[in-house]
């Protein structure tokens, strides 16, 4: 398993640089076995989490398999056999100025229609407010040990996450979790991160 050590000093703050590493990480997988192996860890283990097993109402993501992100399928499925409501989040602005997400009840595959990026989003369920949500599931390229998370850049998770008291765990892959990552003041720390290998606390999230 790879292990990734700081870009050099003059990307050092440039997350974009680290975005290249993890994705060059998850191309590596590929839809080899060990691919769908590792999704399957990572749920087990975001089920195991104890603000997982009390909650009721969980927001989870679906997974862009073509990049790679944690396959999260088998895992909706099992939060669904506990009879917790599921929640996915269905992007509502486009404009990379005002990247907001509204958040609708997952009711099924048939449920869900693909947006402008073929992200498959249930757009006709009810919407759940952010202040009902006991749990938040989320993707990460990457992560470090104090909670701070590289998405994709867009910014939507960071919009969304101001808005959540919940637990936030980010589903990642442990080659992907490293020491330090480059962080913004408008960047929300997860306070739980998921991996393969099971779930560690952040040891210096800023919120609950």
């Amino acid at each position: 398993m790879p292990s990734f050590s700081a870009p050099p000093e003059s990307t050092r703050s440039d997350k974009e640089a680290w975005r290249e590493r993890f994705r060059d990480y998850r191309r590596s997988l590929g839809d080899s076995s060990s691919y769908a192996t590792r999704g399957t860890l990572i749920g087990h283990h975001a089920l195991g989490h104890p603000a997982v097993a009390r909650a009721s109402t969980v927001h989870v993501y679906w997974p862009l398999l073509a990049q790679g992100e944690v396959d999260t399928r088998l895992l909706v499925r099992a939060l669904r056999g506990l009879d917790k409501t599921v929640v996915l989040p269905v992007v509502t602005s486009y404009d990379p100025e005002t990247p907001t997400m509204e958040h609708r009840r997952y009711e099924g595959p048939s449920s869900l229609t693909p947006n402008r990026w073929d992200i498959p989003e249930p757009t006709d369920t009810p919407r759940v407010s952010p202040e009902a949500l006991d749990v938040v599931l989320l993707p990460a390229l990457g992560v470090d040990r104090q909670g701070n998370r590289i998405g994709q850049g867009a910014g939507y998770y960071d919009a969304f996450l101001d808005t959540v008291n919940a637990p936030r765990l980010a589903l990642s892959y442990e080659a992907c979790v490293v020491d330090t990552l480059p962080s913004a003041p408008h960047d929300v720390p997860v306070t739980t991160v998921v991996t393969e290998r099971g779930w560690t606390k952040a040891s210096a999230p800023a919120r609950p």
